[in-house]
């Protein structure tokens, strides 16, 4: 399968706008490869800092939203799957999500299990935590989902795997602070769960946050495949070869003896 990672800056607020930005995005990276998904950093759509206007940007998921139907209509078009972050309302509750979208629409949407109160952080202050993580299958591949801090907590990135996820994508709002802890565990995650692991990160500044992007992919040993220059508006677009998932935990067993342990 073809991954790319879109790590483009975005506009607080204005989901007409990012929704535009996605599709440029998408268009450049087209012109390189055929791509089978793209994945957006953690609330693409609406811009991360919205504080206490992520109401007005929020869409029942599934649903006929602004953003729900114009990522519809951009993927049926350039005939690709998106992965975007996005406020997600239900039962009088926002939730920090990430919702899949392809040609023929809707394929899913999991919620952010943890979140961070500390620093500049206050998400539980709007946002519901999520519940168990999520796989969705597609015609190329098992992709597991988690959104940024759930990555720190090794059991959301193990049960994906567990689930059958091949490949794990991040999507992450990680301010130029939060950096060297994120690319620390970001290789080891994907050797514990002998997965290819994707990380896509906001850039530029957005209230009083500022970030550095440095989106990245990492093959199931941890080694870097490809990485995004640091401040830096760009695209990755990287071939995964699903095909040695199975060489790579034939040769270390981790996920097999995580599922046998009595």
């Amino acid at each position: 399968m073809y991954l790319a990672l879109g790590q483009v800056p975005v506009i607080l607020g204005n989901v007409a706008e990012n929704l535009n930005i996605m599709e440029k995005t998408i268009v450049n990276a087209q012109k390189e490869k055929s791509i089978d998904l793209i994945a957006f950093p953690e609330l693409f759509i609406t811009g991360y800092n919205l504080k206490d206007n992520y109401n007005n940007v929020s869409e029942v998921i599934p649903g006929n939203g602004q953003a729900q139907e114009g990522i519809k209509e951009i993927a049926k078009k350039h005939d690709i799957t998106i992965l975007t972050g996005i406020v997600e309302r239900a039962n009088k509750s926002l939730f920090n999500s990430a919702i899949m979208i392809g040609p023929d629409g809707y394929i899913g949407h999991c919620r952010k299990q943890y979140l961070p109160n500390f620093g500049p952080f206050e998400e539980r202050t709007y946002f519901g935590e999520g519940n168990e993580p999520k796989v969705f299958e597609t015609n190329f591949g098992n992709i597991g989902v988690q959104i940024c801090y759930d990555l720190f907590f090794p059991d959301v990135s193990m049960k994906l795997a567990q689930q059958g996820a091949d490949v794990i994508i991040n999507l992450a709002a990680s301010p130029t602070t939060s950096r060297p802890l994120f690319h620390r565990v970001l290789p080891a995650r994907a050797i514990e769960t002998t997965c290819y692991y994707g990380f896509v990160n906001n850039i530029g500044t957005q209230g009083n946050l500022v970030f550095a992007g440095e989106s990245c992919i990492f093959d199931p040993r941890g080694k870097i495949m490809e990485e995004i220059v640091k401040f830096e508006e760009g695209t990755i677009v990287c071939k995964i070869p699903l095909e040695n998932v199975q060489k790579y935990r034939d040769a270390r067993p981790v996920l097999r003896d995580s599922m046998n342990k009595d």
